[in-house]
């Protein structure tokens, strides 16, 4: 099989590099390349138990089957530990009485069956290729080429759960077409509500579909529970897409289902600020039905806090006032600060007010107390605080640890002098550190005793007293402590180090 596979896959390139000679348009030639490279790139190998060296290789011979450089490849190739990386170009694996069980890959997509299989071995088999990895696989896909789902039921009725109905489990291509049809409604009702109609949009000319696009956009992202709404939906109708293929049925939602990942796309782009670029450039190519060229196109990109924070309150009012799509601009200001806030949280816990804070502006927003001009300037006025508080060690002539450590050590009503001092017990404190923040020093108990100490000795003989009592010193020392433990994995995570 190994070998019919083989010659099979390399005429499938032989024919698709004829028609890449033979392409007449742009948009043709580079989804043919696409489909090269990514065939090109497999490299597929067989797994099998092996038996004794002189017998095997006599009885392959007897097949023509040269068994040597397979068992070489078994014996060196570490099969296992590549075919689980989800990067590797080992895509293909033929396995006999092989990883049936214990193997896991939750990325495995396709299980091929040409042998009979049944009860506990059929169970484990087909398991191997049901692991849900992440967002873009919720189940995987077994191919039978000889009749071994008949032995389904009755491995189930042996070792499903109780109450468990193999219908829930096992279903027909008609019952998925269905489910698939069902999914499809659901969301065009849901879109029809929103007055997004699906049909305009894949009937319209190429820049209007753009135009569209962000407007439908605009109009869900401007509704946090309607979004999450839409973006369920749309998960589902994925997974039920996905259920039917390759099924030549599938082609006839195809358009569809594409364009509702466009705008899922256009949706997550702003939401998280990143995303797969190259399948969202397909699906927008598949939209449009025409290659898109660099440049050609551009999905109008929203400005960055750094560029807004340079506006005066003037210009700033007359751009927003300006935007056709608010929403979006909104949703990527929010995203782009809680990323901002959160790497800033990650060097001084106590910075994680912003965070609060930006959680209910959000909340107030989604509550109808605040409208999306006053959310804008809202955000704007966070952003220029988050910039003055970026320049704050600056100010106090610290670095960005020490700032880190005074913050947790500071205390309200602190004189001068006492804040100078307070200031200087954070410098000494992470000097005293650095030599025993060993690499790992966290995995054993005689280093991690030995920063308690330090920690412990440092703010109990130089906070100054009265007003550090013994209990805030303690108290204090453990907020350090996990900080430190938190943050300094070793002494090189320090700035300046």
């Amino acid at each position: 099989m190994y070998d019919k596979v083989k010659k099979e896959w390399e005429k499938y390139i032989a024919k698709l590099r004829m028609d890449l000679s033979r392409a007449t348009s742009e948009r043709e030639r580079e989804q043919i390349l696409a489909k090269l490279e990514q065939h090109e790139a497999v490299d597929m190998a067989v797994m099998v138990s092996l038996g004794d060296n002189q017998n095997e290789i006599a009885n392959m011979d007897a097949f023509e089957i040269d068994i040597k450089p397979i068992r070489e490849r078994i014996i060196h190739g570490n099969l296992e530990d590549e075919f689980k990386k989800a990067d590797s170009n080992l895509r293909i694996i033929f396995v006999c009485a092989m990883w049936m069980t214990g193997f896991d890959v939750p990325n495995l997509s396709t299980l091929y069956l040409d042998k009979p299989l049944k009860n506990h071995t059929l169970m484990q088999t087909i398991a191997r290729a049901n692991r849900v990895a992440d967002e873009g696989k919720k189940n995987g896909i077994i191919v039978d080429y000889i009749g071994v789902f008949k032995n389904i039921e009755r491995a189930l009725a042996l070792y499903a759960a109780n109450g468990v109905d193999e219908d829930d489990i096992i279903k027909s291509k008609d019952e998925l077409l269905n489910d698939l049809k069902n999914t499809l409604r659901a969301v065009k009702e849901f879109l029809s509500e929103e007055r997004i109609e699906l049909e305009i949009l894949l009937e319209s000319p190429s820049e209007q579909k753009i135009l569209l696009l962000e407007k439908y956009a605009n109009t869900i992202i401007g509704q946090q529970e309607k979004k999450k709404k839409f973006l369920n939906l749309a998960g589902d109708l994925q997974c039920a897409y996905r259920s039917i293929l390759p099924d030549p049925s599938s082609e006839d939602y195809y358009k569809e289902v594409v364009a509702i990942r466009v705008l899922v796309g256009r949706i997550r782009a702003v939401e998280f600020g990143e995303m797969d670029v190259s399948q969202v450039k397909k699906d927008l190519e598949d939209l449009l039905d025409k290659s898109i060229q660099t440049g050609e196109y551009v999905i109008p990109a929203h400005k960055k806090i750094k560029d807004l924070s340079l506006l005066d309150a003037n210009a700033l009012h007359t751009f927003f006032a300006g935007l056709e799509n608010k929403n979006l601009q909104v949703e990527a200001m929010s995203a782009e600060l809680e990323q901002k806030i959160t790497e800033m949280v990650k060097r001084n816990k106590k910075r994680a007010k912003f965070m609060e804070r930006l959680i209910s502006l959000l909340q107030e927003y989604n509550s109808g107390a605040h409208d999306v001009d006053q959310l804008f300037d809202e955000l704007v006025a966070l952003a220029k605080d988050l910039s003055i508080e970026e320049q704050r060690a600056v100010k106090e002539n610290l670095s960005e640890d020490e700032l880190a450590i005074f913050d947790l050590l500071v205390k309200e009503k602190l004189n001068p002098d006492e804040v100078a001092v307070v200031k200087g017990t954070a410098h000494e404190l992470l000097e005293n550190l650095r030599p025993l923040l060993a690499p790992h020093w966290r995995d054993f108990e005689t280093n991690r005793a030995g920063v308690k100490v330090a920690i412990s000795e440092t703010l109990f003989t130089k906070l100054p007293e009265p007003i550090y009592t013994e209990k805030d010193c303690e108290l204090k020392g453990v907020e350090v402590y996990n900080f430190v433990y938190e943050k300094y994995h070793e002494a090189s995570a320090l700035v300046g180090a």
